[in-house]
């Protein structure tokens, strides 16, 4: 399908891809840019990518057809170096990324004339950072969005592209899911992004409490119920103040949302409404069934 893999980012996400590209796509070149260059010389040491790869020196047009680059940074990161290394991403080589916000990163690309983007974001990730923390199997078995856009679907040219990234996806044994990149924003603002931040807000709330209160014994009343919820407080700072900016209009609505259904038990617990606080717990526990959760 493709001769070389180009990763943009080698943290944990890039560092895992280009190990995943390694161990499932035999025979495959795979060359990495980070900034950290203790990055790139960890993934050289390792074998998880076979050399560094250079944004200063423009493409080689004539072999670029073979060729995929995939963002993994930062969204904000991805939108700077398509206005950046405009040399580098104007070749023919096919452009994808796994960003969590798509609009304003497909919008950014339009604008830099890169016809060659296809936005995707694979549903796996870890609060853990690095590529020393990398994970070769981390994308096995699970979903990748793709964007198609409705008028992506009349276009030839722009569905081959669109297929030829999916198909890569699908060589990672990932299900492809095909959505728009305003649709995907709004879920994965109520998916991702708001379990997310209610994890952050979690965390905040009992810790400053228990340190404002000087309780010295409280980390033994802390059990699996609070780590599970705040896992992901541990996920990256800056990437997630990246997301939660780039998809603030849809975060900020799920918020509202997440706000009044708190609001709404409040009231059941301060009335001591028993019947509907059941009916209301009730509900929540029928509505995950049915969604299979």
């Amino acid at each position: 399908m493709f001769k070389e893999i180009k990763i943009i980012g080698l943290g944990f996400m890039g560092a895992s891809l280009a190990g995943a590209v390694k161990s499932k796509l035999t025979g495959t070149a795979v060359k990495g840019y980070d900034i950290v260059k203790n990055n790139i010389d960890y993934c050289i040491a390792k074998g998880i990518i076979d050399e560094p790869l250079s944004l200063d020196s423009g493409y080689d047009n004539a072999a670029s057809e073979n060729s995929l680059v995939i963002m993994c940074v930062p969204p904000s990161s991805i939108v700077s170096f398509f206005d950046e290394y405009a040399d580098f991403f104007g070749g023919r080589a096919l452009i994808t990324d796994i960003g969590s916000v798509k609009a304003l990163i497909g919008a950014r690309a339009k604008k830099n004339n890169l016809t060659n983007f296809v936005g995707s974001h694979p549903m796996c990730g870890s609060d853990k950072s690095g590529p020393e923390n990398s994970d070769f199997s981390l994308f096995n078995a699970k979903k990748c969005i793709v964007i198609k856009e409705k008028e992506d679907y009349a276009d030839k040219e722009r569905s081959f592209k669109i297929d030829k990234i999916a198909g890569f996806w699908k060589s990672l044994n990932m299900e492809v899911i095909f959505s728009e990149a305003e649709t995907h924003d709004e879920i994965t603002a109520y998916t991702s992004h708001l379990p997310h931040l209610a994890a952050f807000l979690l965390s905040d709330t009992v810790l400053s409490h228990v340190k404002n209160k000087k309780f010295s014994s409280y980390a033994s009343f802390i059990g699996g119920g609070f780590k599970d919820s705040t896992r992901i407080a541990s996920s990256s700072p800056d990437l997630w103040t990246d997301i939660f900016l780039m998809n603030d209009e849809k975060i900020i609505f799920s918020l509202d949302n997440f706000i009044a259904s708190a609001n709404s038990i409040k009231g059941l617990i301060e009335t001591g409404d028993r019947n509907g606080l059941v009916s209301y717990l009730k509900k929540i526990y029928e509505d995950r069934k049915e969604a299979g959760i």
